[in-house]
């Protein structure tokens, strides 16, 4: 693994953070406020147990049309000052729900999709040259379907060969065994793989991309309006707050950058924007930005990126190697290794071996759907007080710049690169 090259900023200054918002989008899930209130409430008092300090997660309550959360109160000790954050989940499940496709047939029908747009659009030959386990990944699912294809034409014809030859039992009892033997290989070989979830995932990145997707476009207009209401309210003595942060992740994180750009387009000309922290994490945006269709999504990407702490954003991007489903330790801007005049964001190294025994740790690197969701989630050993755990991101009492602004960034991973550069 490539060092960093990235020589550590100065340390920024360590004021408390007493009151925070966030707003986090979760990524293509199905799952709502609900289950991510739970996930924050069990994870978080796991990892606070572990590590001596108190989180304390109120009950759900509505924030509005397109939001729902909860607060979050973290204390390192009974005496020690607290932290006030409130946690707000936007809101798109319900338009992950309306393209989510059910039953096996659906499936199949997506992942097709998904397959032949991404092979003819050269997003995989680009993914190959970028991060060959994230090729492999994504290349998976359609050459499973194209296999099982074949077997099935190979068992259907093998049947009609035995039927022509006046053995029609035998014809029907391997048409009977053969067809539903392949489909329960391809359905554990999916679920095994996690490789379903994403590519409904992907499918959807391609509608959006090509514009078939006006209910998303409309929710990451209102998630929009909602970030900047809050970023002005920084403004407002009454309503302002120590830290404004948006969190996104998996591809949460690509739905993050495209609410995070068009407030920042929305912004009055000529007001001063008060400062905001941007955290993603497990982020696979080259599945959207190198899609032909992405231009827009790009100049997102591009804004983004060319803004630095000079200019208010602070952005870090949270990843590891391990983690399967995202591309790893290359920053979310559509060139995989940023160059100037790309400043954001921080690329960091999640180090889940760290926070955890061998044994443990190989259980999760084994299952691709806990590995991508362990950002979200505590870990078995403590990380002490410099830890980049999610619940010291987000509920402790520094802010990301504070947390993170100091650590020397990743800038020139190529583990994954066996291809040559991706041509621009």
């Amino acid at each position: 693994m490539a060092e960093p090259s990235r020589p550590p900023a100065a340390a920024p200054e360590s004021g408390p953070v007493r009151r925070r918002q966030v707003l986090y989008v979760s990524g293509f899930d199905p799952q709502g406020p609900n289950h991510y209130h739970q996930l924050y409430q069990a994870e978080g008092r796991s990892q606070a147990a572990l590590e001596g300090w108190t989180l304390e997660v109120g009950p759900r309550r509505k924030r509005g049309p397109q939001a729902m959360g909860w607060t979050v109160r973290w204390q390192a000790g009974p005496d020690a000052p607290a932290t006030d954050t409130q946690f707000d989940l936007l809101r798109w499940d319900d338009v992950v729900r309306a393209h989510w496709p059910r039953g096996r047939w659906g499936l199949m029908g997506r992942i097709a999709y998904a397959s032949w747009a991404l092979w003819r659009g050269g997003v995989l030959w680009k993914l190959a040259r970028s991060s060959w386990p994230q090729f492999m990944f994504m290349a998976f699912p359609g050459l499973a379907l194209l296999l099982l294809a074949l077997g099935s034409a190979g068992v259907l014809a093998g049947a009609a060969h035995l039927a022509w030859q006046g053995a029609l039992g035998w014809g029907l009892a391997l048409a009977a065994l053969g067809l539903p033997a392949l489909a329960g290989a391809a359905e554990w070989a999916e679920r095994r793989s996690f490789s379903g979830w994403m590519m409904r995932s992907t499918a959807c990145m391609v509608d959006h991309m090509r514009g078939r997707m006006p209910d998303l476009d409309e929710r990451l207009d209102r998630l929009a309006g909602v970030l900047l209401d809050h970023w002005q309210a920084q403004a407002d003595p009454h309503r302002a707050v120590d830290e404004l942060l948006v969190v996104g992740h998996s591809s949460g994180a690509m739905m993050a950058v495209i609410v995070v750009a068009r407030a920042l387009a929305r912004w009055p000309a000529g007001q001063p924007r008060p400062p905001l922290s941007f955290l993603t994490l497990g982020h696979c945006t080259p599945i959207m930005s190198y899609q032909p269709e992405a231009a827009a999504f790009r100049a997102d990407l591009d804004r983004l990126a060319a803004l630095g702490p000079a200019d208010g954003l602070h952005w870090v991007d949270l990843s590891s190697p391990v983690d399967g489903c995202c591309m790893p330790l290359q920053g979310p801007p559509r060139h995989p290794w940023a160059r100037p005049p790309h400043t954001s964001p921080r690329v960091l190294n999640a180090r889940f071996a760290q926070r955890f025994s061998p044994a443990a740790y190989a259980r999760i690197k084994a299952d691709k759907y806990r590995c991508h969701f362990q950002y979200l989630m505590a870990a078995d050993l403590p990380g002490g007080p410099d830890s980049l755990d999610y619940f010291r991101l987000t509920a402790g009492p520094q802010t990301l710049a504070q947390r993170c602004g100091h650590r020397p960034a990743v800038t020139d991973f190529r583990q994954f690169q066996h291809f040559g550069p991706v041509p621009w």
